[in-house]
């Protein structure tokens, strides 16, 4: 289910009236809350140049129904050159930072190089109002998995990134990611692209 990137403030409006409509409730009373997270989140995520935000459900391999999100974000990097280049710098600056990683790897992905990476990282554990989370650790694993795909003239690279807090079923997804790696495509100038699943950037 996609976020809206462009018309948050109308999107959260409309949802909120949705949400009253339901009455007094666990859910309707911890609405406007989660709402207004939502609405922090999805402007922050616009900010940072993403041009797609979705919340996913999903049967993982055992059965077991876990949630997700996925965003692609575009960032221009610099002079025209070999995209393997941009990718290097991309890891090299990364880790320079301070980020680990579980796996660090270059892939081919429908003829060109892609940077692979994973990792499961803490993240604060969300207080929702009627939902008692005096027992829950104060920290959430979530895991992450990213594609850093290079435009084709390695002057841009585009972010892909999956993450879930069911960390045992991450990996499940690999295949998923490199499928929307091989449809990803950098479009020069407004004009839509003729594929329809592709995302243009």
């Amino acid at each position: 289910m996609a976020l809206p990137l462009g018309t948050i403030e109308d999107a959260i409006e409309h949802t909120e009236s949705l949400f009253a409509a339901l009455g007094p409730g666990t859910v309707s009373t911890a609405a406007p809350a989660v709402l207004q997270a939502l609405r922090v989140l999805v402007i922050r995520l616009a900010q940072l140049d993403t041009v797609y935000c979705g919340l996913g459900r999903h049967v993982s391999a055992s059965g077991e129904q876990i949630s997700s999100t996925l965003t692609v974000s575009l960032h221009e990097y610099g002079e025209p050159r070999n995209p393997r280049l941009t990718l290097g710098d991309v890891l090299q600056g990364r880790c320079a930072a301070g980020e680990m990683f579980e796996n660090a790897e270059f892939v081919d992905v429908a003829g060109r190089v892609v940077l692979l990476l994973d990792h499961v990282r803490a993240a604060p554990t969300s207080e929702l109002p009627g939902y008692d989370t005096s027992d829950t650790d104060t920290e959430q694993a979530v895991y992450q998995l990213e594609a850093v795909v290079p435009a084709p003239d390695g002057s841009a690279i585009a972010v892909i990134e999956f993450s879930t807090p069911f960390t045992d079923h991450g990996e499940e997804f690999l295949s998923t990611m490199l499928i929307m790696v091989a449809s990803l495509e950098f479009v020069l100038g407004p004009q839509p692209s003729m594929t329809p699943f592709s995302l243009d950037l």
